[in-house]
């Protein structure tokens, strides 16, 4: 079994302080690093326990980033058939 999640589809996320909409279709995972300057001071992944894949997304008060491990659950969009 299969639990795919279609990041086109996701509408909103639900993060430790509850649920947020995601505005804009802007939903996103890839991997990411903290930097100050242009330098990296961090990287997803080079260091124990810091997860590689990261997420991000707009809602209605701004940009919202952080490990894909603070993700708890999803609601997607109805499919389109």
């Amino acid at each position: 079994m299969s639990l795919e999640i279609d990041v086109e589809r996701v509408s909103s996320v639900l993060l430790s302080d509850g649920w947020h909409t995601v505005q804009e279709s802007s939903f996103d995972l890839d991997s990411y690093e903290f930097r100050r300057k242009g330098r990296a001071l961090l990287g997803g992944g080079q260091e124990t326990l810091v997860p590689a894949m990261g997420f991000s997304f707009k809602d209605n008060q701004g940009w919202i980033k952080g490990a894909v491990t603070s993700i708890l659950a999803v609601r997607l969009k109805p499919a389109v058939d």
